[in-house]
């Protein structure tokens, strides 16, 4: 029985001498890898520290484009307004344009020559060239 305690206490003694083997080996890493993030956060704050005058410059110039991007914005803006306005005028000059090139003459013979040919052309059809010239004109109303 003796030879069973001395046994078990052998046992648990090699199994606690594992044990903290590992945890020495686990604190040598872990004291490794706080010295390399230390070193990194060194050189960090390093380069930051030489590189401050230059994020300065960096965002007064990302400001200063801020700036010019909403002034542009604007400009922008204003000549869309500009433009729309201008094609309407063209489009309202352009349709009065068209308008008085097909308005017929007082006195030229064209429009004698048709007066004529209307009333040859209501005496057959029984209809008023009054009526005609109003359906062809909205006609030409419904084609633009």
């Amino acid at each position: 029985m003796i030879w069973i305690a001395i046994a078990i206490q052998l046992i648990l003694s090699a199994g606690l001498l594992w044990a903290s083997w590992q945890v020495w080996m686990l604190r040598n890493s872990l004291k490794a890898t706080v010295h390399t993030v230390e070193s990194w956060i060194a050189i960090c704050e390093e380069g930051l520290a030489v590189s401050q005058p230059g994020l300065e410059v960096t965002r007064s110039g990302v400001g200063i484009a801020r700036q010019q991007y909403q002034i542009l914005q604007s400009q922008l803006e204003k000549i869309r307004n500009l433009l729309s306005v201008v094609g309407r005028g063209v489009s309202f000059v352009g349709s009065s344009w068209q308008k008085s090139r097909k308005k017929p003459s007082k006195g030229s013979s064209t429009s004698t020559n048709k007066k004529s040919t209307d009333s040859s052309s209501t005496k057959l059809s029984g209809k008023s060239s009054g009526s005609k010239s109003l359906g062809s004109k909205q006609n030409v109303k419904r084609r633009r």
